[in-house]
């Protein structure tokens, strides 16, 4: 199984796994294709919530990327990434991770999905 969906929470119902993701749509491939080839990024959340980004003026929607149930080849070319577009050292971005969370902008998203049914009914 690909470790960007590798089941590893389980709920309290039953304990079955639980698995989230978003869908990355043409945009959001060209910025984040080769990390996640698949065009899937496991999420905390199918829920966007509302955050101030920096060196972005609007708050923009966003799923927290569940940092966990990415491969360390992934987390290694996202931090990698983020230097270079931020120029912050890798060591700042990663705490910052670990303690705020990293955001994927809902505008580079077609959809999410997860293996909570019961948020359907």
């Amino acid at each position: 199984m690909h470790n960007s969906c590798r089941p590893t929470a389980r709920d309290g119902i039953g304990g079955t796994f639980v698995v989230s993701w978003a869908y990355l749509n043409a945009e959001g491939k060209q910025h984040w294709g080769d990390i996640f080839p698949d065009g899937k990024v496991p999420i905390q959340s199918i829920i966007e919530i509302p955050a101030k980004l920096k060196g972005i003026k609007q708050t923009q929607k966003v799923y927290m990327v569940n940092w966990q149930k990415l491969s360390t080849e992934q987390q290694l070319a996202t931090l990698e990434k983020l230097t270079k577009l931020s120029g912050t050292p890798k060591a700042e971005i990663l705490q910052e991770i670990q303690t705020v969370g990293l955001p994927l902008r809902e505008k580079y998203t077609d959809a999410v999905a997860t293996s909570r049914m019961e948020l359907f009914f």
